[in-house]
């Protein structure tokens, strides 16, 4: 897979991919917000509608972003995925960050923030944990859940019950916009995948942005079982998503 020209120039500090101005069909990406001047590449309407499907571009004001799935497909792209995530993208964990526009997911840099981080490169001299498709996984679903718009409500809508099974979505489904049940759908439809115990795990740590031990004491678990059983339940997430094959992960 390769990664337009567009993409590229988009990977960039404070770019934005933006409607071309006076009435130009298509999307050009800027420095920042201003479009008076020449853009730094064109990209048509088709393949920003493609790239936002796909969850490469995060929207913002004023047009789109590379979303971390983006940057993960450059670097696919480059011959990079044998790398380690904090290599590939100069940043080291998954965090949500509020902007005027809503939160969004990102990559920061602080060595103590998300509980993935620490999974995301070598320790002690071992190799890394994850792998960068297991971040690309956890990236997707944190763009879901935040498209749901209810990030505020983690613990109601999608802490699995005793069986395993997702709760139901909120009681005013039937006002939602579509894409947001959209999004809900594809959240409990992922969890689902996971599996009972690793769907809450996952719910835990990727989307409520618990650290590992407290994830552990929740659900009951010995201390140190929670990694082996992380990279188990974002392997089945990847490959929900088709970024892996089925292989021998049970």
């Amino acid at each position: 897979m390769t990664a337009p020209a567009w993409m590229r120039r988009l990977d960039r500090e404070g770019r934005v991919l933006a409607p071309l101005p006076a009435g130009r069909s298509g999307f050009g990406v800027f420095a920042g917000t201003d479009r008076r001047r020449r853009p730094f590449a064109n990209a048509s309407e088709r393949e920003v509608r493609e790239a936002v499907s796909a969850g490469a571009l995060v929207q913002v004001e004023g047009g789109y972003r590379l979303s971390p799935e983006g940057r993960c497909r450059i670097s696919r792209a480059d011959g990079r995925t044998d790398q380690p995530f904090a290599d590939q993208h100069r940043t080291l964990a998954l965090r949500t960050i509020m902007e005027p526009e809503g939160p969004r997911a990102a990559l920061a840099d602080s060595e103590a923030c998300a509980p993935l981080a620490r999974y995301l490169k070598p320790q002690g001299g071992k190799p890394a944990l994850l792998e960068p498709v297991h971040a690309s996984a956890a990236s997707i679903l944190m763009r879901d859940y935040e498209r749901s718009a209810l990030t505020s409500r983690v613990t109601m809508n999608w802490s699995p019950t005793s069986g395993g099974k997702t709760r139901s979505a909120p009681k005013d489904r039937a006002e939602a916009p579509v894409s947001r049940l959209d999004a809900q759908a594809r959240v409990m439809d992922a969890l689902d995948a996971v599996g009972p115990g690793l769907d809450r795990l996952l719910t835990n740590l990727v989307l409520r942005d618990v650290g590992m031990g407290k994830a552990e004491r929740d659900l009951g678990w010995p201390e140190r079982t929670g990694a082996p059983a992380l990279k188990l339940a974002l392997d089945r997430l990847a490959i929900h998503y088709r970024l892996k094959t089925r292989e021998r992960v049970l």
